[in-house]
C-alpha cells in the first residue's frame, strides 16, 4: 500500500484526545498528533505546522505494534506539532456532556469511561486491575451498554408515545449520541445491528445483518483486523448469536474468548469466569446510574457509594485472583482449538454427545501449558530495551530462567511494558536469578518494578566465583585492581552452556579488558556481549584477538544520542569476521540451542 507524504501544514477537527496527543481529522486523512502541553479538546478546529514522525513497529517478539494499531483505525500518519497556528473551540454535545460530569474525580472517571468510552489518567490503577482480571471489556463502553441505553430510552418513551414512534426517536437519539463521541468499534457494531435488524428483520436473520456489517467494515478498512476491539467485539457477538439458545451459553461465550485472552495476555485469570456473571447485574446498575447522574446530579450521592463499593470489590477480587501463565498460542493451536470448539456447538445443535471434543479442548490446554513451560531447546535472547542491556537465558526443560541486566528508561515502566509481557508471552512465570552487572540506570533501572510485579528468586549484584544453574555454569572474572569509574566496576561473567560460551562484559572499558587479559586467554568464548553498547572506550583490538568470538551481541537504541555503537568497534568486529547482532537494527534476537547445535533467529 502506497502512503503519501504528510504536508507540513495541517487543518482539521480533533476527533480524539489523549494525554499528550490527539487525532486530527484532515483532508490528508486522520493524523495522530503529539504536542507539548497544548490544551486541546474534542471537536476543536486546529491549524498546525507539523513534523512527520515514523510509525513505531514492534522490535520485540509478541509486543505491541503501534503501526498495526493505528492502521486498524485507518490512521496512516503520525506527527509532532511544531507550531500551533490557530485553534477554535466548537460547541459540541461531547463538551456539553463533559460540563455535566461530577466534580468528584472518582465519579467523573467512571462517567467518562461509561459515557464517552475514555480512560482518564486518574483511573489508571483501577483500569489496570480490570485489565489484569480480564474484566475491562465489561466496563469499556460497548454493545452491552448500548442495549441497556436503548431499552431504557425506548421503554421510557413508550409510556407517553406509540411504540413505533418511541423506537424511531430512540434510534435517532442513540445515533446522535454515538456519532458525537470518539468512534468506538463496538458501539457502531451494536447500533447498526439494532437499526438494520429492526428495519430488515422480516427478511434477514441477525447473523445476516452481522455478516453484512463485517464485510462492510473490511471493505472500508482491511487493516481493521489489527484492531483488537474489532476482533473481540465482532467475534464475541458472533458467538453470542450462535449460542444464545444453548444451555450454559455464558460458559460457551467465555470458552470462545480464551484463545483471544491468551493471545493478548498469555495468561488466564482463574477468577474471571466465576465473577463475570455476578458482576453483570452490578454493571447494569453502575452504568445506568452513571448516565442518569449527568441529568440528575442528585444521584451522585448514590453513585459515589457505588464507586466505593466497586473499588472494594476490585481489591477483593485482586487479592483472590491467581493466574495460569501459558504463552502466546501458535496458529496451529488456535486452529485446533476452534475446530473442536465449533464441533461442540454443531453437535449440541444435533443433540449428540460432545464428550470427546471437550476432552480434546482440555488436552489442548494441557499441551499448551506443558509446551510453554518445558521447551526442549534453550535460548539466549537479547531483549530490545532501547539504550540499555537486558539478556534472557532460558535453559531447556525448565532448568532455569536467568536475566542478566534489566535495562532502564525514564520515559516509561520498562518492566511492565516490555520485559514482563515478553516473559509471559513465551510461558515464563518465574525468573530464578537476575544478575545486575553494575548500577547504571540503563542496566538496572527496571529492577525495582520487575521485583514488584513479577516472581523473582534471587538478585545477584556482587562478585561470586561461580554458580551452577541447571546445565549452565556462571563464572565471574575479577581484576585485583579497584576502579573509581562505575562502568569499570561491572561484573564480568562467563556463562558456559552446552552449545556455547558467552562472555558478558557490562560496561567495562579497555582498561579492565587489559587487566583481565591473562585470565581471558584460558577461556573459549563463542559469543561476546559487547561492552558499553559498542562504545569506542572498550572492545580493543588486543581484547578481540584474545577472546576471538564468533558472535557479538550489542544492546543499543536506534539513533541514540551517544552515537553507539562506534564505527571503530564495528569495523574491528567485521575485520575479524564476527557475526554482529544489534538491537537497533535487528530488534530482539535469539541464539537458540539444541544440545550442541545453535541457531541465530532475528
Amino acid at each position: 500500500m502506497s502512503i503519501n507524504a504528510l504536508p507540513s501544514h495541517l487543518e482539521g477537527s480533533v476527533s480524539k484526545v489523549g494525554e499528550n496527543y490527539c487525532y486530527l481529522k484532515t483532508d490528508a486523512g486522520t493524523v495522530k498528533l503529539y504536542h507539548d502541553n497544548i490544551d486541546i479538546e474534542y471537536g476543536d478546529l486546529l491549524k498546525v505546522e507539523v513534523k512527520e514522525l515514523e510509525l513505531y513497529e514492534n522490535s520485540n517478539d509478541n509486543a505491541f505494534c503501534e503501526k498495526d494499531y493505528l492502521y486498524g483505525q485507518k490512521i496512516f500518519h503520525k506527527a509532532y506539532v511544531e507550531k500551533l497556528i490557530s485553534q477554535q473551540k466548537q460547541p459540541t454535545f461531547y463538551r456539553w456532556l463533559e460540563q455535566r460530569f461530577s466534580t468528584n474525580q472518582d465519579i467523573q472517571d467512571y462517567q467518562r469511561l461509561f459515557i464517552l468510552g475514555q480512560k482518564s489518567a486518574t483511573i489508571g490503577e483501577d483500569y489496570q486491575l480490570l485489565t489484569d482480571l480480564s474484566l475491562v471489556h465489561m466496563f469499556a463502553l460497548s454493545g452491552m451498554h448500548i442495549h441497556i441505553l436503548y431499552a431504557f430510552i425506548k421503554n421510557s418513551l413508550s409510556l407517553f408515545l406509540p411504540r413505533h414512534v418511541a423506537k424511531l426517536i430512540t434510534f435517532l437519539m442513540i445515533g446522535f449520541y454515538i456519532f458525537s463521541i470518539p468512534m468506538l468499534v463496538s458501539l457502531y457494531r451494536a447500533f447498526f445491528v439494532l437499526l438494520l435488524y429492526e428495519i430488515f428483520k422480516k427478511w434477514f436473520h441477525q447473523l445476516d445483518i452481522f455478516a453484512f456489517l463485517l464485510i462492510c467494515s473490511l471493505f472500508y478498512n482491511p487493516y481493521i483486523i489489527y484492531n483488537i476491539s474489532f476482533v473481540f467485539s465482532y467475534f464475541i457477538y458472533f458467538i453470542v448469536l450462535i449460542t444464545k439458545h444453548l444451555c450454559y451459553s455464558s460458559f460457551w461465550i467465555y470458552l470462545s474468548s480464551l484463545p483471544i485472552i491468551l493471545t493478548l495476555n498469555a495468561q488466564i485469570p482463574l477468577i474471571t469466569f466465576a465473577v463475570s456473571d455476578i458482576l453483570n447485574a452490578f454493571i447494569e446498575w453502575f452504568y445506568s446510574l452513571s448516565v442518569l447522574s449527568v441529568f440528575f446530579p442528585v444521584l451522585e450521592m448514590v453513585l459515589k457509594y457505588m464507586v466505593m463499593i466497586f473499588q472494594n470489590i476490585l481489591s477483593f477480587l485482586t487479592s483472590l485472583n491467581n493466574f495460569i501463565v501459558f504463552s502466546k498460542p501458535t496458529l496451529a493451536w488456535l486452529v485446533l482449538f476452534y475446530f473442536f470448539y465449533f464441533r461442540i456447538i454443531i453437535l449440541q445443535e444435533l443433540k449428540r454427545s460432545y464428550r470427546k471434543e471437550i476432552l480434546a479442548l482440555f488436552s489442548l490446554m494441557i499441551v499448551l501449558q506443558v509446551w510453554s513451560q518445558y521447551k526442549i531447546y534453550g535460548e539466549v535472547t537479547m531483549i530490545d530495551v532501547g539504550q540499555g542491556d537486558c539478556t534472557l537465558i532460558r535453559l531447556p526443560m525448565n532448568q532455569g530462567n536467568i536475566l542478566i541486566d534489566t535495562g532502564g528508561t525514564q520515559d516509561y515502566d520498562l518492566a511492565t511494558k516490555t520485559i514482563i509481557p515478553y516473559l509471559k508471552s513465551v510461558g515464563i512465570s518465574h525468573l530464578d536469578y537476575i544478575y545486575i552487572s553494575h548500577d547504571d540506570f540503563d542496566h538496572c533501572g527496571a529492577l525495582t518494578s520487575l521485583l514488584e510485579h513479577f516472581s523473582v528468586g534471587e538478585v545477584i549484584d556482587s562478585f561470586e566465583e561461580s554458580r551452577q544453574i541447571g546445565c549452565a555454569t556462571i563464572q565471574m572474572i575479577k581484576s585485583d585492581k579497584v576502579y573509581s569509574d562505575s562502568n569499570d566496576q561491572s561484573l564480568i561473567m562467563y556463562v558456559s552452556l552446552p552449545s556455547m560460551n558467552i562472555l558478558f562484559t557490562g560496561d567495562a572499558s579497555s582498561v579492565v579488558e587489559k587487566d583481565i587479559l591473562e585470565q581471558l586467554r584460558t577461556l573459549d568464548v563463542d559469543v561476546l556481549k559487547v561492552s558499553h553498547h559498542g562504545s569506542a572506550t572498550a572492545t580493543s583490538p588486543a581484547f578481540l584477538s584474545t577472546v576471538h568470538p564468533d558472535i557479538a551481541m550489542i544492546g543499543v537504541k536506534k539513533n541514540n544520542m551517544y552515537h553507539h555503537p562506534s564505527t571503530q568497534v564495528i569495523e574491528r568486529l567485521e575485520r575479524k569476521g564476527i557475526t554482529i547482532l544489534r538491537t537497533d537494527q535487528d530488534g530482539m534476537f535469539h541464539i537458540r540451542f539444541y544440545g550442541k547445535e545453535r541457531y541465530i533467529l532475528r
